[in-house]
């Protein structure tokens, strides 16, 4: 399977690794893979003002993010 490596902030990276110590999730790429199915399969159904604010809210300054690396 083809990799990515995105960049996010501390906080998020933190709130991730907890659902996957928690086993919701097997690991933080099966995390992203659920979350950008999600958000794909929704914009199908959200109108382009909800989808410009879902972005709005995504959009950090650069110094919050850190790469998601999994070992």
């Amino acid at each position: 399977m083809p990799t990515t490596s995105v960049e996010i902030p501390e906080v998020l990276k933190k709130r991730i690794e907890e659902k996957v110590e928690n086993g919701e999730y097997t690991s933080n790429s099966d995390f992203i893979r659920y979350a950008v199915r999600r958000i794909l399969d929704s914009e199908e159904t959200l109108s382009p003002r909800a989808i410009a604010e879902l972005n709005k809210r995504m959009d950090y300054d650069e110094e919050e993010l850190v790469d998601i690396e999994e070992a």
